[in-house]
């Protein structure tokens, strides 16, 4: 049996594979009963992988798309967060050098307290005296007059 299925040829039923499919049409009353298009194997398989294949592709380019805004927008929003963190340090920096100006002045007040009572008492007889000598000239001027 061996040596008999060796030397006998053997025949493929295949079909030979076309690049292109057969697209045929047929009208009613020809061999098929209603109008269409009447397509090979070849044909049917490359219109299936065709529509499956640019379902794919179109998904690939959404998906694509999706990601170059979502990259754009990641960086605007991290320019954005680098200006905030920039702003808030410039304040933060800014209040602290206000408050040790304002913790320096502070300082300086208690030890140097404005304790100048000896000065109002000095203003107070010279302007005291300035007002008695004034008014002392103006009474003698004026009995002179009469």
């Amino acid at each position: 049996m061996a040596i008999v299925m060796a030397t006998a040829p053997t025949i493929v039923l295949a079909e030979e594979a076309e690049q292109e499919g057969q697209l045929t049409t047929i009208n009613k009353g020809e061999e098929a009963p209603y109008s269409g298009i009447l397509l090979d194997s070849i044909a049917a398989a490359k219109i299936n992988i065709d529509k499956k294949y640019s379902l794919l592709k179109y998904d690939l380019e959404l998906d694509l798309e999706i990601k170059k805004l979502k990259a754009q927008y990641d960086l605007q929003l991290g320019t954005l967060q680098a200006q905030h963190d920039s702003l808030e340090d410039k304040h933060i920096s800014l209040l602290k050098i206000k408050n040790d100006e304002i913790d320096r002045l502070r300082d300086i007040v208690k030890d140097n307290p404005n304790d100048h009572n000896h000065w109002w008492l000095a203003g107070g007889v010279v302007a005291g005296i300035v007002t008695s000598i004034a008014i002392f000239y103006a009474a003698v001027e004026i009995k002179e007059n009469e």
